[in-house]
């Protein structure tokens, strides 16, 4: 078996036995790492359906207080109060999986690198958190004559949340890992590929 090679079964073997402690960790680390993303969809969340009256942040969750105005009507303007939940820890994951790479690769010697990427996949379930809190104000029928939402904008929130919860928990935390982390994979690929040419096999 090739160097290149030997050496990407290893990190990602260490990194598998690596991954139950690192999730052990973010489980206990809940709110923290829930924090941030959960205050920085507010402003969003505030922005598409009406005014974010508070932010109730629990370990693995966080709901929302959204004041939804309707359009002016003879006699007063419509509003009503929304209570959003969103399951946070379904987008903050990523986490655990990319300081589970980073130690397998041993990140501590990098830093910068580590603190980079730990930074990234702290912000980015943002997304995942605005646009299902959005969903949820969407699927509402009781907000459906209030939110001035038309059918584009309807799309764009269902392709977002998609994303948000379908690609970006898994795939970002990889990609994130193979950007910062680039030397415990790129001679992989040139080795495949003269594999694959039948000039030179891995194994």
């Amino acid at each position: 078996m090739r160097p290149e090679r030997r050496r990407v079964l290893t990190t990602f073997g260490l990194a598998l036995l690596l991954l139950p402690l690192c999730l052990a960790a973010w489980y206990a680390a809940g709110i923290a790492v829930t924090w941030l993303p959960a205050r920085l969809a507010a402003p969003a969340i505030g922005m598409a359906a009406g005014r974010v009256q508070k932010v109730e942040i629990a370990p693995r969750s966080v709901t929302y207080v959204i004041e939804v105005e309707g359009k002016y009507r003879p006699g007063g303007t419509p509003r009503v109060e929304a209570r959003v939940d969103v399951p946070a820890a379904n987008y903050t994951y990523g986490v655990a999986l990319f300081v589970a790479l980073a130690l397998a690769a041993r990140g501590w010697r990098r830093p910068a690198r580590f603190a980079a990427g730990l930074a990234i996949l702290w912000v980015l379930p943002t997304f995942g958190i605005t646009f299902e809190a959005l969903r949820h104000l969407g699927l509402s029928a009781e907000l459906g004559g209030l939110l001035n939402w038309g059918g584009g904008v309807r799309e764009a929130i269902a392709l977002g949340y998609q994303v948000g919860s379908l690609l970006l928990p898994t795939l970002a935390p990889i990609a994130t890992w193979l950007a910062l982390y680039p030397d415990e994979w790129r001679g992989v690929i040139p080795a495949a590929a003269e594999a694959a040419a039948g000039r030179d096999p891995i194994t």
